[in-house]
């Protein structure tokens, strides 16, 4: 079958992020005919479509959908109205349309009710059930995963799925330091209150074998990727495969620049390990700033680690991002002028250039946690945030502002 894998578009300029999902499909589609497109590349999305339908002629449309909006506060962009542009588009062709991705599979059935022209909604991780889908098109029975146009397939083992294939989308249209992504887990073990990882990957690490991690090292080397960012969502657990992957990536000749997602728990020797691997830049997210707010949000390890581990990483020449909320439970406006103060200390003391950090606000999500506990029951599709108070969002929302201009 001749299969079109469509990046859904964001609806205004961002930076522009390699589609990983839809390369993971790609690697698994075999004899199939794949083709790609990234509608968030482009300034004409539903033109762009068009155009794509015309040249291709596929019969089948995957789309995925990464986000369904972009979490700001108090400004909030929608993805989802640039998602209905295109699903107009989709009406009027005649073959099969899946939707799917990680924002998609939080609100499933509520995207299939508002866009009925999706035939199929994958929920999950859809590596090896996408190809069974394809096969059922093709007059084969239907999987187990699938019932009344919804498929979810159980997760599986990261041995099993097929390398991804990053030649679909082409690496000239993605410049930028980590715009391309390479993952070497999934799932989660820690309990963050406002996070969707588990219920999306489940609760435990699922470790893809190291050699494959390696390949696709190789791969995006020479399709022309010139950095990459290793999208875990916690590189340095578990501690085991942390460190023998550290090692491997240490034998990688000519490694590209990288980064990576680490909790404050982070061995400070490994760093400079992480350095000579070729690392270049690693994210932190303590999320709070006091004892309370920590044990509150479900954080793992200790929050006195942080200033530990943040100089450290300066010291042996990374580049640091630290991330926090303006709000939180547990934590009040005080919370937040530690957190302005230690991002002043941070950027004076350990580089202004190389220092970053970055104060959000949560936006609940059905499935987390604080989410559940706050809003039982509540589906949360439409924004929901765990706002600052007082004189606290006065601070915030003219910090945001600020940035937004400045950007």
């Amino acid at each position: 079958m001749r299969v079109l894998l469509v990046q859904s578009p964001v609806g205004r300029r961002e930076a522009p992020i390699y589609p990983i999902g839809l390369a993971y499909l790609a690697g698994g589609l075999g004899d199939h005919d794949c083709f790609g497109i990234d509608l968030s590349l482009v300034d004409s999305p539903s033109a762009a479509l068009k155009a794509e339908l015309h040249a291709v002629n596929p019969d089948v449309v995957a789309v995925s959908v990464r986000n369904i909006d972009d979490s700001s506060y108090p400004v909030t962009h929608w993805y989802l109205d640039s998602f209905g542009e295109i699903m107009k588009v989709l009406d009027k062709w005649e073959g099969t349309v899946i939707a799917g991705g990680a924002g998609f599979s939080i609100y499933p059935e509520r995207i299939v009710k508002l866009w009925p022209r999706i035939d199929i909604a994958m929920v999950g991780e859809g590596e090896l059930a996408l190809p069974l889908l394809l096969d059922h098109l093709d007059g084969a029975p239907a999987p187990p995963c699938l019932c009344d146009g919804i498929a979810k397939p159980q997760r599986p083992s990261l041995e099993d799925i097929p390398l991804p294939d990053y030649t679909v989308f082409p690496a000239v249209n993605y410049p930028g330091k980590g715009s391309v992504g390479i993952q070497t887990r999934r799932g989660c073990v820690f309990n963050c209150a406002y996070c969707t990882y588990k219920s999306l990957s489940g609760s435990s690490f699922r470790l893809r074998p190291i050699k494959h991690v390696l390949a696709d090292i190789q791969q995006i080397t020479e399709q022309g990727f010139e950095s990459f960012m290793f999208v875990d969502s916690v590189f340095d657990h578990p501690r085991k495969y942390y460190n023998q992957l550290l090692s491997a990536l240490s034998q990688v000749e000519r490694i590209p620049p990288w980064g990576a997602w680490m909790s404050e728990s982070a061995p400070l020797e490994s760093l400079e390990t992480m350095y000579h691997a070729g690392c270049r830049w690693v994210d932190f997210s303590p999320d709070v700033i006091t004892e309370k707010g920590w044990k509150l949000m479900g954080k793992g390890g200790s929050l006195k680690r942080l200033w530990p581990v943040v100089k450290q990483a300066r010291k042996v020449g990374l580049t640091v991002g630290i991330n926090f909320f303006s709000a939180s439970p547990g934590e009040n406006s005080y919370a937040l002028i530690r957190k302005f103060v230690f991002m002043a200390r941070a950027r004076i003391l350990l580089g202004w250039k190389s220092t970053f950090i970055n104060i959000g606000t949560i936006r609940l999500y059905k499935g987390a946690p604080l989410a559940r506990k706050l809003h039982p029951g509540e589906e949360l599709f439409k924004p929901v945030f765990y706002k600052p108070r007082g004189l606290a969002d006065i601070v915030i929302r003219a910090f945001q502002a600020v940035r937004k201009r400045r950007r």
